[in-house]
């Protein structure tokens, strides 16, 4: 059925006032777009006037005529007269927050929402209406959890003035009614951790604890207790490994030599002869001569272990069929204990496992210092380096101390620095190539220079990661630095909007983010480097700068 059809339906019933669910911002929007298009109306002329009232009251002084223009706040209104409203993260907070009262006095009766209502807004209603029972997490289409079907279902019913609630699924492709009824029925949910050390986490553990106590503390965390109780399945699948192996080892023994000997060696001459080429042809080498070195040892190592094979005392085996029967098995079966045994290694001990390598990374690069004393107790101290990590913040927090260290943003004035700081918190919501639309100053100023400058910082340190086992470090988006840029040069949000698909709510968040970066680095003090003082002082500009107008509006974002 149709958005608006439903909303109809629902309000023939006396079912209103309602949230509709819809994993989709644009689908949020537009379903408003449709009730109004059908010419749905939800409010009476009483009804109207008060709405009219309090979102006049809410806006006066907070925005400007152009800033509203901007947000089309005049198409924003004439839905909420209408009683209708859509409530998503592309919007800002003062928006969100009109929808929020107007919904609670019962003046707006139908809110098109994506899921982030449903966590930490009281916004009860009579009816919920959930578009699908599936939505997409970024990669993939998944289905809706358990725990996340009660959050949503769970708005519907108003204390104290309903008698029953109603959830209601509407009707879609692929529908399996038992699947509505499995979600709404289970009261059991996972509780998943999403803990993980960073840099900035560790170098703050090691300031208030010695290196043997975090340790301790990071083993008893709940990101380990739950490693550990999903790796008793992985060891119970090794233990059945390890014995159907002494079974296929006992079946091929052979009285000419070592049969397990024999199939380790087919088995590693398989994998070089597979894997050994392609993994030179992705390797990098600084000349020729090495490349050529390396393939021509590849080509003598293959030639080592074919002969070793062909020499073997159980090629003499009459047996030797029946042997390999066995020894197939046997080599299948190896590899799956090896695939099995790393994903337990990897589960035991992971959480402290990953602080080590981030330890390591940072006593490279001289955040902290390593010390060890004749008993082989490990401590390790805060360099001066290490203290300013401990105060930056961010999901880029060691690429942002390398680059404030190595001078990168030096030639910058305040509006440069906010324009190429804003890369390290903004987040295209579709693919892109990360490049702006231009380079203030073109693509030999300042600003391109730094960009340069902080992109090779970032892809340094992703090595780094990559060389000590931790996750790919996310990449810095330019997408945002030209429209950052003119709104620190004082632009209006119109202007500064103008010709982009992004939405006032994701602007205002991201600017939020930079303003508390800029802070950090601001109240950073003492930087340790030369020029530290004049840098402090200009992020502190530059944070006044992004932080104003509709940025700086007090309501929680």
């Amino acid at each position: 059925p149709r958005r608006w059809a439903v909303v109809d339906e629902l309000n023939f019933l006396g079912m209103l006032p309602g949230i509709y669910f819809i994993f989709s911002r644009n689908g949020c929007d537009q379903a408003v777009e449709q009730c109004i298009n059908a010419g749905l109306e939800l409010t009476t002329d009483e009804e109207v006037t008060k709405i009219r009232r309090i979102v006049d009251e809410m806006v006066e002084g907070q925005l400007t005529q152009e800033d509203l223009k901007a947000l089309q706040f005049s198409k924003f209104r004439f839905a909420l007269e209408e009683g209708f409203a859509s409530h998503h993260a592309g919007m800002i907070a003062l928006f969100r927050q009109i929808v929020e009262r107007l919904f609670e006095e019962g003046l707006v009766k139908m809110v098109f929402a994506t899921e982030t209502l449903a966590l930490g807004i009281n916004m009860p209603a009579r009816c919920v209406v959930v578009e699908k029972l599936e939505k997409f997490d970024g990669t993939g289409h998944v289905g809706l959890t358990p725990g996340e079907f009660t959050q949503l279902t769970g708005r519907a019913g108003r204390r104290g003035i309903d008698t029953i609630g109603h959830a209601i699924v509407v009707d879609h492709h692929g529908f399996v009614p038992a699947t509505a009824a499995a979600l709404s029925s289970k009261r059991v949910y996972p509780l998943h951790s999403s803990f993980r050390p960073t840099f900035n986490m560790a170098v703050n553990l090691l300031n208030s604890s010695d290196y043997e106590t975090a340790h301790v503390t990071l083993d008893q965390s709940f990101a380990q207790w739950e490693a550990n109780e999903s790796a008793w399945q992985l060891e119970s699948q090794i233990n059945t490994l390890k014995n159907a192996l002494a079974g296929y080892e006992q079946a091929f023994a052979c009285e000419h030599g070592d049969f397990k000997q024999f199939m380790t060696l087919r088995m590693e001459l398989s994998d070089i002869e597979k894997e050994g080429r392609r993994k030179l042809k992705h390797e990098v080498f600084l000349t020729d001569q090495e490349r050529s070195r390396a393939f021509q040892n590849l080509d003598q190592r293959i030639r080592d272990l074919r002969k070793a094979e062909h020499e073997h005392p159980c090629r003499n085996c009459p047996d030797l069929q029946q042997h390999l029967k066995w020894g197939h098995r046997w080599a299948r079966e190896t590899r799956e204990l090896q695939r099995v045994t790393d994903r337990y290694d990897s589960r035991t001990g992971s959480v402290a496992r990953q602080f080590d390598r981030i330890c390591d990374i940072l006593t490279g690069l001289g955040y902290l210092e390593r010390h060890e004393d004749a008993a082989g107790h490990i401590d390790m101290t805060l360099t001066e380096k290490g203290s300013l990590l401990r105060r930056i913040y961010s999901e880029h927090d060691l690429e942002l101390c390398e680059a404030l260290l190595a001078g990168t943003f030096d030639k910058l004035d305040a509006n440069g620095l906010a324009a190429v700081l804003s890369s390290l918190v903004y987040e295209a919501r579709r693919g892109g190539d990360g490049e702006p639309r231009h380079y203030p100053g073109g693509i030999s100023g300042s600003i391109a220079i730094a960009s340069s400058k902080l992109k090779g910082i970032c892809e340094d340190i992703d090595i780094l990661c990559e060389d000590h086992g931790l996750d790919e470090m996310q990449r810095p988006d330019f997408g945002i630095l030209d429209i950052m840029y003119e709104w620190a040069d004082g632009g209006s949000l119109g202007s500064c909007l103008y010709g982009t698909d992004m939405t006032g709510g994701d602007f205002v968040r991201t600017a939020k983010r930079l303003a508390d970066v800029l802070q950090q680095i601001a109240v950073a003090q003492p930087l340790p480097f030369d020029g530290g003082e004049r840098l402090a002082g200009l992020a502190h500009e530059a944070a006044d700068r992004v932080n104003r107008g509709v940025v700086a509006y007090s309501g929680v974002d």
